[in-house]
């Protein structure tokens, strides 16, 4: 169905925001909420183009949209995004329309990402890491500098050359044919009641439940597993490695805080005991767990209800026709081979 030129316009950025939070996912992190930002660009970009009410709804698709791509949308790792993009967003904001002409993308991004990980920080103190979010605070926060400045330069840049977004800023952005989304039927998806939204949505719930209240670690290493188990059933790829680094990450940031019985004292005089290890493990179990359970609900196709979830499956039907391009990107002229894969050339 066709809809108004700003809700076309919306999803246009909410799915550079999908493909641009495709290619992060793909992108081994050593702790489950770290993110460049690269899902930052379009947001930064509709600053000057989108009105208030349809800035904060890209926003909302992004953070849903980083959900669904990631599998997280029922986990730790969303609250961590959401928090993280709505804050930066919101000083993003702010300080373009307080100096629309004296700061560049530049320090946008660079105010957004410190934004976004200071808020993330605050986080990780009181839910994952403890006193020990701290010790990841100077290289996280330098880590967001580096990215911020770096993207920044690329969206003034972009914005500077990208005959795209000339045509975006103007009003005359390129259209295509937008369906509702209930009204496509994705070839790959199983059909019966056990592959039902409806189904999945309660089975995760009640598996989900089951994790957070877990009595034991062996219970949590079960229903892990179950949750493995059912992603694998549905032929999905699981990538060992990122899985890996998570958990021993969570695991090691946790024995920084050390209580109960000393089990083992390292070459820095760091004692490892039993109480953090019991606890990284929980805390792993949990965050992994959480990661899996939502892959499963949400492999069906889940909608979500109202504007923002229509606008999140309509930014889904423009990243499938970008993807479907075949102009790829060009890492020699990044900036016209976008320019192509948004007309659709190829």
């Amino acid at each position: 169905m066709q809809i108004k030129k700003t809700e076309t316009t919306t999803a246009w950025f909410g799915a550079l925001c999908f493909f641009l939070s495709t290619i992060e996912y793909m992108i081994p992190k050593p702790l489950p909420f770290l993110r460049l930002g690269l899902a930052n660009l379009p947001v930064m970009l509709a600053i000057d183009i989108l009105p208030l009410p349809s800035y904060f709804i890209l926003v909302l698709i992004k953070i849903l949209g980083q959900g669904l791509i990631g599998g997280t949308l029922f986990s730790y790792i969303f609250l961590f995004s959401a928090v993280g993009s709505i804050s930066s967003a919101c000083v993003m904001l702010l300080i373009k329309r307080s100096f629309p002409m004296a700061v560049s993308f530049i320090g946008i991004s660079v105010a957004g990402a410190f934004t976004s990980n200071a808020s993330q920080l605050l986080l990780a103190r009181y839910y994952i890491f403890g006193e020990s979010a701290w010790y990841i605070a100077p290289p996280f926060i330098a880590l967001g500098a580096i990215s911020g400045t770096l993207l920044g330069l690329f969206a003034n840049r972009f914005a500077q050359k990208s005959l795209w977004y000339g045509e975006v800023r103007s009003g005359n952005i390129a259209h295509i044919e937008i369906q509702a989304a209930s009204g496509i039927a994705d070839p790959s998806v199983k059909s019966g009641f056990y592959a039902s939204p409806a189904f999945r949505f309660g089975g995760g719930s009640l598996l989900l439940l089951c994790l957070m209240f877990a009595p034991s670690i062996a219970a949590q290493t079960v229903i892990t597993a179950i949750a493995i188990i059912l992603v694998l059933s549905e032929k999905s790829r699981i990538h060992l490695v990122p899985v890996l680094i998570m958990s021993a990450s969570i695991i090691v940031f946790n024995l920084m805080s050390p209580f109960g019985k000393v089990i083992l004292t390292t070459p820095f005089n760091l004692p490892i005991t039993e109480g953090a290890l019991l606890l990284g493990i929980k805390k792993a179990l949990t965050m992994e767990g959480m990661i899996f359970i939502s892959r499963w609900m949400l492999k069906p196709g889940f909608r979500l209800p109202g504007k923002a979830g229509r606008l999140v499956s309509e930014a889904f039907l423009i990243l499938a026709h970008l993807t479907g391009s075949k102009k790829k990107l060009d890492p020699k002229n990044l900036i016209q081979s976008i320019d192509s894969i948004m007309y659709g050339r190829g």
